[in-house]
């Protein structure tokens, strides 16, 4: 089954262009990709040998497929610089990204990024956000939780979520095991490396995040089907782990996806990846009608 699918999605992929690539006769667009974790370290952000993590070098690669320049740094500062002259930004971040960890190499971000982020994407800039990103700048400054309760999926009030989180569109509050699990696909199916998968589902091995505080405007590719799974945190309805919504004149898009290397080695969490970047960076579009309410109406509140 997956290698039907590795070669069907390959095949798509090498049917985008024809003849000279489009990308080609344009100027090349920069992408700024930053991993940095004040707290716990993901294994795909650790660079071996001077050379960049596994998913920065995910990104440079498919970057040179499509013409876009992905510059790769766990330096913070870069952020102090003009935001606007990236196509986009993909973030691979976790915590307070104002505390510097000196457990992590690079060093967090300046005062007021969050709001400049904002500013940037309403201006045109694309980001992308993966897997912890949703645990970046919660807001009350909320720590991990150990146990669910129905409590804990109700959504904050609006005026303490932070700017950030209403950004990337969720917020993490805890996971369960790791575990095979599926995930459905929104209808009509949007993205082009679903249109590729038979059916409108796919089973793959995730950790996957529980999270709160969904923006409501965001159109949801992927819902993840709780029916079935192990821990307590996922004793609740289907909720999003795959969306992008509109910010102004840019996109912000999220994948829950990409927690270890076996993620990042994944044909379809690579072609979901490759798809997002190209839909922030504006090389692709999809409907971003909001759609929260027919995907998945009941993700804000859990019902034990």
């Amino acid at each position: 089954m997956k290698r039907r699918l590795f070669l069907k999605l390959t095949a798509l992929s090498s049917t985008l262009s024809f003849g000279v690539p489009l990308w080609a006769q344009e100027p090349k667009k920069k992408v700024l990709y930053y991993d940095y974790s004040s707290g716990y370290i993901h294994e795909p952000t650790r660079d071996h040998g001077g050379k960049t993590g596994i998913c920065g070098t995910f990104f440079k690669t498919v970057g040179e497929k499509h013409g876009l320049e992905v510059i790769c740094t766990k330096d913070g500062s870069i952020f102090a610089e003009d935001l606007t002259r990236f196509s986009a930004i993909i973030l691979y971040t976790s915590g307070d990204l104002y505390v510097r960890n000196p457990h992590c190499p690079g060093n967090p971000v300046p005062a007021g990024t969050q709001e400049k982020l904002v500013d940037a994407v309403r201006a045109g800039v694309g980001l992308l956000s993966l897997h912890p990103t949703t645990d970046s700048w919660r807001c009350n400054g909320t720590s991990y939780v150990s146990r669910a309760t129905e409590e804990t999926y109700r959504n904050d009030p609006v005026h303490v979520i932070t700017p950030f989180t209403k950004l990337v569109g969720g917020q993490f509050i805890m996971h369960g095991p790791q575990q095979e699990a599926e995930v459905f696909f929104s209808d009509p199916v949007e993205l082009p490396s679903l249109k590729a998968v038979p059916g409108k589902s796919y089973r793959c091995f995730e950790e996957w995040y529980c999270m709160k505080n969904f923006n409501p405007d965001m159109h949801v590719y992927l819902t993840l089907n709780t029916q079935g799974m192990t821990g307590d945190c996922y004793s609740r309805p289907p909720f999003p782990v795959v969306w992008a919504r509109q910010e102004g004149k840019g996109v912000s898009a999220y994948s829950a996806f990409g927690h270890g290397p076996r993620q990042w080695n994944d044909p379809f969490i690579q072609s979901v990846s490759e798809d997002l970047l190209l839909l922030v960076t504006g090389k692709i579009s999809t409907d971003l009608t909001p759609n929260m309410k027919t995907a998945c109406p009941n993700a804000a509140i859990a019902h034990f």
